[in-house]
């Protein structure tokens, strides 16, 4: 038995572990008997236990530079303190932190960049088939010394390899979105050919985008559609339209409602319409900033222009809805340099008013290419891989040691902007004060006693929570109240 492990926070729960059904996939394949198991940092003590009892082939952990580092660690340490079992970590973090994560003394080996052929060689040289330095990208432990074998090309053809859902039970990943009852994360390719200064994927994929063939993708959502119902999908992959006529092929072919990421920059009117007629629900945009120097010096290959001609063309089809995503205090930004991304968002929105907007802090991710920036700046990467939990959107208490001029009160403002930019859908009301707050807050960039935030949160949550009675209620007026 091996034991493939995923520890998610509660909001990730519902999730599905990708990598983990692709990797287990090809463990079984390999004829490898495999469990996956994916559940809350509350439950760690009772899975050490049952992993212990069980003293699998080895336990291999998948996980993101984030707080599953921390959840990660807790784990590995009690299952080593408990059986016999080596302890493997897989996964972008350990990819990229490859020797400080191989010097934990509770990880024996780790695996380097894609998974499903290096885990099944890997699962033999720990039965003694063969020679663990003969594994070709891994990182492993001999008498005190860290080794690391020979890289491991990239997968040539990845309809080898599929996601596994029978090691899963299918239904604790299946949610209602869009007005849909079964909808699914999936995944049809990896990479991007785009270079982006914040972005793993340079290192990870070696700036490559690689895809299933489409008559592959075709058919493996058809399996889950007869066999499971599903309803919806939302692509995973990091550029699902890297090839536009694969992308609407697909999406055509599967005619299911979906969502997906998209660059801003790659849109047209006749793209939009295509997306459009294809029962797309949402289209995720990498903005990222306001200012022409910050996208430059974060290599997005965009320019604000572009951006305000794209969310212009599919301003003219609200079916669709938007949202962008924005990166606020990246490496050298200024304050008038935030600002500036601020009231584009504020011109974004009267644009095209259904857009909404997720804004977060710049996240110094280790081996991405900004990551060698600021580290010629005061920043202290963290001294153990448990400390690398501040790495994540949801870690108020990371300091942004990169920006001398950044302030504790600066790092609440951008907190703030934040949760303000999520509800300036709210303007769309038509109810007096209602509908201006959020956009006062951000275009003043004033938010000092945001003693009426909560309450707006409230409002919207109850208003795009499409299962509750006040959401149903709200939708039928909405003719009546939305400008």
């Amino acid at each position: 038995m091996i034991t493939l492990v995923n520890i998610s926070s509660p909001e990730f729960l519902r999730t599905a572990p990708l990598g983990l059904l692709y990797v287990g996939g090809a463990l079984k394949k390999a004829g490898y008997e495999v469990e996956i198991l994916h559940f809350p940092p509350e439950e760690i003590d009772r899975f050490a236990a049952d992993i212990a009892s069980r003293n699998p082939l080895f336990v291999g952990f998948s996980l993101f530079t984030s707080n599953q580092t921390r959840f990660s660690a807790q784990l590995s340490r009690k299952i080593k303190e408990s059986c016999d079992s080596p302890v493997v970590w897989g996964g972008v973090h350990p990819s990229m932190v490859s020797e400080q994560t191989l010097g934990e003394s509770y990880i024996d080996t780790i695996v380097i960049g894609e998974g499903e052929e290096t885990v099944v060689e890997l699962a033999d040289a720990i039965e003694g088939k063969k020679e663990l330095n003969d594994v070709r990208g891994i990182g492993y432990k001999k008498d005190g010394d860290l080794v690391f074998t020979q890289e491991r090309q990239l997968i040539k053809n990845l309809d080898d390899y599929k996601l596994d859902w029978d090691l899963v039970n299918i239904e604790n990943y299946m949610v209602p979105m869009w007005g849909q009852k079964k909808a699914i994360n999936f995944i049809t390719s990896r990479g991007c050919p785009f270079k982006c200064g914040f972005c793993y994927n340079l290192r990870f994929n070696r700036g490559r985008w690689r895809g299933h063939s489409r008559e592959f993708v075709i058919s493996e959502v058809q399996k889950l559609k007869d066999q499971y119902g599903i309803d919806g999908i939302r692509f995973y992959d990091d550029n699902f339209f890297a090839n536009k006529k694969r992308a609407i092929d697909i999406v055509r072919a599967i005619d299911l409602p979906w969502e997906a990421e998209f660059r801003v920059g790659s849109i047209t009117d006749e793209l939009a319409r295509d997306i459009r007629d294809t029962n797309c629900q949402g289209i995720c945009f990498g903005l990222e900033s306001g200012s022409d120097r910050i996208l430059k010096m974060i290599n997005k290959q965009q320019s604000v222009e572009e951006i305000i001609k794209g969310i212009t063309i599919m301003s003219r089809y609200p079916e669709v809805r938007i949202s962008g995503c924005i990166i606020l205090a990246n490496p050298t930004e200024t304050r008038e340099e935030i600002r500036s991304t601020i009231d584009l968002c504020l011109k974004l929105w009267k644009i095209h008013p259904r857009i909404e907007f997720s804004l977060g802090t710049f996240l110094p991710y280790p081996g991405v290419p900004l990551y060698d920036l600021i580290l010629e700046t005061d920043y202290e990467p963290p001294g153990n891989t448990e400390g690398w939990e501040v790495v994540n959107r949801g870690n108020n208490r990371m300091k942004v040691e990169w920006l001398p001029w950044v302030t504790g009160k600066d790092r609440q403002d951008f907190v703030y902007a934040g949760r303000y930019a999520k509800i300036l859908q709210l303007g769309n009301l038509k109810v007096p004060l209602l509908n201006k707050i959020a956009y006062w807050r951000l275009s003043s960039y004033n938010f000092d006693y945001p003693v009426e935030l909560g309450a707006l949160e409230w409002v919207y949550g109850k208003f795009t929570d499409r299962s509750s009675r006040l959401s149903k209620m709200m939708r039928k007026i909405i003719p009546h109240i939305v400008q």
